[in-house]
């Protein structure tokens, strides 16, 4: 008799278990027109330091998004002008043409024009002094 009960509550178990209704994808998984190209970079280390800088990028339409990381222990900080250790921003350059400071590790080129560019990240002091850390990758809009 026990065997008997077993084997029914295993059998409705499965029957009900397959009897889901579909499930919505996460929009992460879900197939969209727009092509998005994603790159990740080598590190590239300061020879004062033990900062390191890594890059990622994709591409959609003519916005370029970027995600700067840096570590260890590296602040983003703006509006300051003192000199410090570990605090800092990035300066953007497309084809040697300087494009926008930021005093964030993520953040969007908007607008840059179609064709292949050369893309150079360089990681600045609070004063714009260099670090001697920079990342230079080509890019296709």
């Amino acid at each position: 008799m026990k065997k008997s009960m077993l084997v029914i509550i295993c059998l409705l178990t499965l029957a009900l278990g397959g009897c889901k209704e579909d499930q919505k994808k996460p929009e992460s998984e879900v197939a969209t027109e727009v092509e998005v190209m994603e790159v990740v970079s080598r590190n590239t280390i300061s020879t004062t330091k033990d900062i390191s800088m890594t890059l990622h990028h994709s591409v959609k339409d003519q916005d370029l998004y970027l995600e700067c990381i840096i570590t260890p222990n590296f602040k983003f900080k703006e509006n300051s002008k003192t000199k410090k250790d570990g605090e800092g921003q990035v300066v953007v350059y497309v084809d040697n043409k300087k494009w926008g400071s930021f005093a964030k590790g993520a953040f969007i080129l908007k607008g840059v024009p179609k064709g292949e560019h050369k893309l150079t990240v360089k990681l600045l002091h609070n004063d714009e002094s260099e670090y001697g850390i920079e990342q230079s990758i080509q890019v296709e809009i």
